[in-house]
């Protein structure tokens, strides 16, 4: 699958993942912002994404989850009680009471409190409008919905949409066959997933790098598919892991892995 168009070439390690053809061998690692700037700010938040942008993010993951009224909003876990401070689920709520949930006082030392919930449209703008491509992580709500979001945006050539979900993935790729696809994974990567992989070939694929074999590195590049893994937070780690040939590290600190890898040349 070939982007629509380009995004400029970025300094220093890293580079977006929509400069790739998906054919071509990258020349740097991505180096991706898990849940956005994560350490110092709220997850899935406005502030961690604009945290992540000021540490020069270029690739900026987030999670969306679907309330019961089909509102698209950012949230990881499956229950309230962590993030939100009660009991309960995202799709379990309506948006007009989701939206009244404070997501950042749990965080630090509650310098975060007041923070809303982020709609996954308004993600996708903060993200692009700071110069970042949004890497979308689908964990709940229906194919259609996300598509006619991002095409309602015009963002179909600036997003990637990846998701524990491959059936998920599938219906997505008719929806808009356009965005590139990646396929989030954990466990062993038995002959069987690689036979799936390799039979609808997403665009890459994002392993649980403590459940990856450097020798499965090589398995799923034969048949072309770009490979990162989540989450590394250990510059030395990602650099054994880029050694071996692993093009996308998602990490919560960025600017430190950027750095490291930045060191490497």
């Amino acid at each position: 699958m070939q982007l629509r168009r380009s995004l400029p070439a970025l300094a220093a390690a890293c580079f977006s993942l929509m400069t790739l053809s998906l054919h071509a061998e990258p020349s740097a690692p991505v180096v991706i912002a898990h849940r956005g700037a994560s350490q110092i700010a709220p997850e899935n938040t406005a502030s961690a994404i604009r945290e992540a942008l000021r540490l020069g993010a270029k690739v900026i993951e987030f999670d969306v989850r679907a309330t019961s009224d089909r509102e698209l909003v950012l949230f990881h876990d499956k229950e309230l009680d962590r993030v939100a401070g009660r009991p309960g689920t995202i799709e379990a709520s309506d948006w007009a009471t989701v939206k009244t949930f404070d997501v950042g006082k749990w965080f630090q030392n509650g310098d975060f409190t007041g923070e809303p919930v982020l709609r996954f449209d308004e993600a996708i703008r903060l993200c692009l409008e700071g110069g970042a491509t949004p890497l979308i992580e689908h964990k709940t709500g229906e194919a259609k919905e996300y598509a006619k979001i991002i095409r309602a945006l015009g963002a179909e050539d600036r997003v990637i949409v990846q998701s524990f979900d491959w059936e998920f993935l599938r219906n997505f790729r008719e929806e808009l066959p356009g965005v590139p696809l990646g396929a989030l994974g954990s466990k062993p990567l038995t002959p069987e997933r690689i036979e799936n992989l390799r039979a609808w070939k997403p665009d890459w694929v994002a392993w649980n790098f403590a459940d990856l074999l450097p020798t499965d590195v090589p398995r799923l590049r034969e048949w072309g598919a770009k490979i990162a893994l989540w989450t590394v937070n250990d510059p030395a780690v990602a650099k054994q892991w880029v050694e071996s040939g692993v093009q996308g590290i998602i990490t919560d600190v960025p600017d430190r892995i950027t750095e490291a890898l930045a060191e490497e040349g």
